[in-house]
């Protein structure tokens, strides 16, 4: 059962991420990230 959640919470951080990249720099700098922050903003829930 921990697999599986390992999993779909990686799914999920993998969604996140696509969704944040997907925005425009300025967008980004609106909601307090920059694009190289991404993935560790992603991963710690920010």
């Amino acid at each position: 059962m921990k697999t599986v959640r390992t999993v779909i919470k990686y799914i999920r951080r993998q969604i996140a991420a696509n969704h944040l990249a997907e925005m425009d720099d300025r967008l980004l700098k609106d909601i307090g990230i920059s694009r190289g922050e991404i993935e560790r903003a992603v991963r710690s829930g920010r």
